[in-house]
């Protein structure tokens, strides 16, 4: 029998047996049993225990799948690949305004998005997301989130410079105000602000600019709960780096004094106003003549034939459309209401020739059509303000103190940045109508990644995350 080599030797213990076939070395476990008719012991082969080679012994494969199967790691891969994939260029921006702390903002920001998680939790959807090992050494404990924010929320300017990216080349701005709910006695811009739902838990107010031209929110501001008119807008603009815009508001921002103070010539700006069907700048005259030769023209708008006509008060364009789709449904349900008993007659007869308006107050040399066409994509973008209060829960703030309240709005702000990415790639792929960024959100987070046997493999997709994949054209692969 031939020598065995010194390395497969040391491998050979008692009730064990190293074979050589061919080229190769393989180790059994044995044991001796008494042959009653052979008179003796015989050796007796009870289990293959893998084969040898010089860096040790390499188990059987069954044994190898069973030891990986026990020692599987399982991570969130689907959601967290693509949002890694889309938002570069915030990754980007990330990195040069906060080189210490970007990966931790970007890290925190995305489990706001997909869980809304307070700082508490980042730290477990961290670990089990595929973030954790394309950014390894993230510091988000509750301790670190918590000093995040304040290292974040106590530097204002480097907020601006990192916000300006997102407002430089819109032309098209829209500014609204909404409020958040705080709850601490440390925070002195809250007051016992007022609400449309009548909720005087002290509060503060969101300045928040979204650009029509990028899709994206812009730039945010906190401001104290008590004021809710366009005075905030000077500053908030020149802070922003605003030079020259059309400003898009709601039916909140228009008062007679709220437009002479836009119409100063330190401020240089046009914009565009709705107005409440109530207003005393609208005349409604040429709609209760019925006769469309007192119309200034129409457009098409969505396959829909919109009327308008104009009227100049005060040096001011006002101007009113006339859209017959809205004006049938406003009227139906009017209607319907009213044989239900629940409105009466004469309410219907003193709003019939309202029904289906839209009027505006406008600084501005665009067309009707392209003014209507902005007011439309305006009207388009209030669910911003529903994404950020329902979808981050952003609507009331425990944070300690305002510097912290400030790093914390940060964080949110970027976290509706990663969700209108999303929300442009479903408009770049005209699926808009039919699935949400939430949608695309919770059925990509469905896509697992596994760790077997030391080695990544991507889990079963199922039929609804691959076809919301191959809608997006976007491949899910390990690398």
């Amino acid at each position: 029998m031939a020598t065995l080599p010194d390395w497969v030797k040391k491998h050979q213990e008692k009730g064990t047996q190293a074979v050589r076939i061919k080229e190769n070395y393989y180790l059994y476990k044995i044991k001796s049993v008494w042959d009653p008719k052979k008179g003796r012991a015989r050796k007796v082969t009870e289990k293959y225990l893998g084969k040898i080679t010089p860096d040790g012994i390499v188990k059987p494969k069954q044994e190898r799948i069973i030891e990986g199967l026990n020692n599987i790691t399982v991570k969130e891969f689907g959601a967290s690949n693509i949002i890694n994939s889309i938002a570069t260029n915030i990754i980007e921006l990330l990195k040069e305004n906060y080189p210490a702390v970007w990966k931790e903002i970007f890290v925190f920001s995305t489990m706001r998005l997909f869980h809304s998680s307070p700082l508490k939790n980042v730290s477990h959807y961290y670990n089990s997301s595929h973030l954790s090992d394309v950014f390894p050494d993230a510091r988000v404990s509750p301790k670190s989130l918590s000093e995040l924010l304040f290292s974040v929320g106590k530097e204002r300017g480097k907020m601006v410079e990192f916000m300006k990216n997102f407002v430089e080349g819109s032309e098209f701005l829209v500014i609204d105000l909404t409020h958040i709910f705080s709850l601490s006695e440390n925070i002195i811009s809250a007051t016992n602000g007022h609400n449309s739902e009548e909720d005087y838990t002290p509060q503060i107010n969101l300045v928040l600019l979204y650009s029509l031209d990028k899709l994206q929110p812009s730039f945010f501001r906190l401001v104290p709960g008590s004021i809710r008119d366009v005075s905030v807008i000077p500053i908030s603009l020149k802070e922003a780096g605003v030079k020259k815009a059309v400003i898009i508001g709601d039916k909140g921002f228009f008062s007679d004094n709220n437009v002479k103070f836009l119409d100063t010539e330190e401020l240089d700006l046009d914009y565009i106003l709705p107005l409440k069907r109530n207003s005393s700048l609208i005349d409604y005259s040429p709609i209760q003549s019925g006769d469309k030769k007192s119309f200034d023209g129409h457009f098409l708008f969505e396959k829909r034939v919109i009327w308008y006509y104009e009227k100049e008060q005060n040096n001011r364009r006002i101007i009113v459309f006339l859209d017959e789709k809205l004006k049938a449904e406003e009227e139906k349900d009017f209607i319907t209401h009213i044989d239900n008993g629940k409105k009466p007659m004469d309410d219907y007869f003193d709003r019939q020739f309202k029904m289906g308006t839209i009027a505006v107050v406008a600084k501005t040399s665009f067309n009707a059509d392209e003014i209507f066409e902005n007011l439309k994509a305006r009207v388009e973008i209030e669910s911003l303000f529903d994404t950020f209060k329902n979808l981050l829960h952003a609507d009331r703030s425990y944070m300690r103190d305002e510097v912290h309240l400030q790093g914390w709005m940060f964080v949110n702000f970027v976290s509706l940045l990663l969700y209108y990415k999303i929300y442009e790639l479903l408009i770049n792929k005209d699926l808009l109508a039919n699935c949400s960024p939430r949608d695309v959100i919770l059925h990509l987070s469905r896509i697992y990644k596994l760790k077997i046997e030391g080695k990544w493999i991507l889990s079963e997709i199922p039929k609804k995350s691959r076809k919301i994949l191959e809608k997006l054209d976007f491949a899910v692969h390990i690398t």
